[in-house]
């Protein structure tokens, strides 16, 4: 199977905090996810399927419910 850059990128806001899923430009087999709080670091997750990126932002969203 081959390997495609996704054709977009989620982005979910609340707050002062954003959650991105997008490409990794340093390696363009991988997929990131940018967990963004105003005043913090960017923390940046690596994984290699689009599938586990988006799992790993629904479950980091779903967290902030709780």
């Amino acid at each position: 199977m081959a390997l495609r850059p996704l054709a977009f990128s989620l982005r979910l806001r609340d707050g002062t905090r954003t959650l991105r899923v997008r490409n990794d430009p340093e390696a363009p087999e991988r997929y990131r996810v940018e967990d963004e709080r105003k005043g913090e670091p960017v923390r940046v997750r690596r994984h290699g399927s689009a599938r586990e990126a988006v799992r790993d932002a629904a479950t980091t969203w779903r967290k902030r419910l709780h």
